[in-house]
């Protein structure tokens, strides 16, 4: 079927030893059936390899990460070598009826920086430039004749937790890095007022629209979900933290953990 993407994916490359927050470190990589038969005939992959993931080092660093964050992998037998995940991340993939609908992941900080920086609205092409037209749940968070504010209480039916509820919701669920509970906390020791989100969310917009829009078009219009994150991450910029920064983590810790981002749909479904 014909896969239909942002337009800002075109732009998206890996940026490689220039990444501060390398994918290739900390991450259990699973391998796919088809890579795993090529690589267990290639004796130098195969000495790294235990029941169908690559053996990480001490300091989890996958294998093949050289020192200088350079894919020995790709330098020594080419990018097409790879596995699927490690040659597809952080693309994901929504599958219709008629057609895919794929997008990049805020886990990555140069896909993060792309989507909440992307002009507005973005547009869903495939690769022999046809258009679809976005869903309206999305299209929603892109009249700018709307406060970003009053769209979001639309699309989360009214309802809405406060901030230390809110955190302390997050701060339940499986926790991957403690930083995450940490920058929670500061949360739910000092609640934020109603007030001060608004204004925090008015204040960074542009920003604020692009990761709603991002969270609706990934989740099929969980809009109580896209609501809630974006008054999370809300609350984590007033209290010191950068959009792009949290974004990235806040994807890391609920989008990349299946549990969490299970719970999460549910709790605020």
């Amino acid at each position: 079927m014909k896969i239909y993407w942002p337009d800002y994916c075109k732009d998206f490359r890996c940026k490689a030893d220039k990444c501060a927050h390398t994918c290739c470190a900390g991450w259990v990589i699973g391998i796919d059936e088809e890579s795993l038969k090529r690589f267990e005939k290639d004796p130098y992959i195969s000495a790294r390899l235990k029941d169908g993931y690559f053996v990480l080092r001490d300091d989890g660093r996958c294998p093949f990460l050289r020192d200088d964050n350079l894919c020995e992998m790709i330098i020594s037998r080419g990018e097409d070598y790879l596995c699927d995940i490690c040659r597809e991340h952080p693309r994901y993939y929504n599958t219709f009826d008629d057609h895919i609908e794929g997008g990049i992941g805020l886990v990555c900080e140069e896909a993060c920086r792309l989507v909440l920086n992307a002009k507005m609205p973005f547009a869903l092409i495939s690769d022999d430039g046809s258009e679809i037209e976005l869903p309206g749940y999305v299209k929603a968070v892109f009249d700018g004749d709307v406060p970003l504010t009053e769209t979001l209480s639309s699309i989360s039916g009214g309802r809405r937790a406060g901030s230390k509820l809110r955190a302390e919701i997050f701060d339940g669920m499986e926790v991957l890095d403690p930083k995450w509970s940490r920058l929670l906390s500061r949360v739910i020791k000092d609640p934020v007022s109603v007030e001060e989100e608004d204004k925090a969310v008015l204040d960074n917009e542009k920003s604020f629209r692009n990761f709603a829009a991002y969270l609706l078009y990934r989740y099929k219009g969980a809009g109580r979900f896209a609501s809630e994150s974006v008054y999370l991450l809300a609350d984590l910029v007033i209290k010191g933290c950068g959009i792009l920064d949290i974004a990235r983590v806040f994807s890391c810790e609920v989008e990349y953990s299946d549990i969490n981002i299970d719970e999460a749909l549910e709790t605020f479904g």
